[in-house]
């Protein structure tokens, strides 16, 4: 049962109960809206669409969790929590969840050791994998979280 997975990760002391405020949902939302339309413009570098995409993976990622009551705590882990999550956050199959963790560590590469190449098919395949993330999401929200939608911003 999902509730009882997010449950153990929080004694482990990998996530922590917190209810989120549907404007903040709508805010990730709208934060991942951007970062994807922008991933989709022509004329950006291979690493910057990597990098927009995701971020906008991990702002869906997190709004899922979030509207689980559900937020990552802090240290290690604490961004690649949100993508092992989706399982029990946004019901999301191995072939969604499993490429945006190693998303994830690519980006680590970057970020702290400035040791990363993407391909223009890494890109193109995480800026997919980020849009269908989005319907998922936007199509869970609707069921059980509709007011979260309704802000004005998602």
């Amino acid at each position: 049962d999902s509730r009882a997975n997010l449950q153990r990760l929080a004694d482990s002391g990998r996530l922590k109960p917190e209810p989120a405020a549907d404007a903040e949902i709508a805010g990730l939302l709208a934060v991942a809206a951007t970062a994807l339309a922008d991933a989709k413009k022509p004329g950006l570098s291979v690493q910057g669409r990597f990098q927009l995409a995701y971020g906008a993976a991990h702002a869906l990622a997190l709004a899922a969790l979030r509207a689980r009551g559900w937020r990552p705590a802090r240290g290690e882990g604490h961004r690649a929590i949100v993508f092992q999550t989706l399982p029990h956050t946004a019901d999301a199959p191995p072939e969604v969840w499993v490429p945006l963790d190693k998303a994830n560590r690519k980006r680590n590469d970057l970020e702290y050791n400035a040791i990363a190449a993407f391909s223009k098919g890494e890109a193109d395949a995480l800026v997919d994998l980020a849009g269908a993330l989005d319907r998922r999401v936007r199509a869970l929200l609707a069921r059980e979280r509709p007011d979260a939608l309704k802000d004005g911003h998602a």
